[in-house]
């Protein structure tokens, strides 16, 4: 379950993204004197910072809920560092914002939601 909520997290990036280049805002920050990396690494740590605050959240729920798996910290702390990279590059695929965001939310369900069944699944076969 936690797995189809987070698939909503590259889905908003994506979106934001899109609608940054469409309108052209790098272009207008460079132009105002702004490097590109600061560009680029301001982009990056903000979508980071942003993304683990849901993962805050889940890591939070899980410690009050008494609901803890062993190392599934871990994979909670990486998925940010993962996500971000891979929304950036999957974004220029994509024209129009809502077609990125539909996308990216049902690549991202199909991964985290189905395929996690699908593994819960095959695990229950002997």
């Amino acid at each position: 379950m936690v797995s189809i909520g987070l698939a909503l997290v590259p889905c908003a990036m994506v979106s934001y993204i899109l609608k940054e280049r469409e309108q052209q805002l790098k272009h207008m920050q460079l132009i105002s004197g702004m490097s590109l990396f600061g560009y680029w690494a301001a982009n990056l740590l903000a979508d980071t910072l942003k993304a683990y605050v849901p993962i805050g959240v889940i890591l939070l729920f899980c410690y009050l809920m008494n609901v803890w798996y062993e190392g599934v910290w871990l994979l909670f702390v990486l998925y940010p560092l993962a996500v971000v990279p891979f929304s950036y590059v999957t974004s220029f695929l994509f024209s129009s914002d809502t077609v990125a965001q539909i996308c990216t939310l049902f690549v991202h369900f199909l991964a985290g939601g189905i395929m996690s069944l699908v593994v819960f699944t095959l695990e229950l076969l002997p």
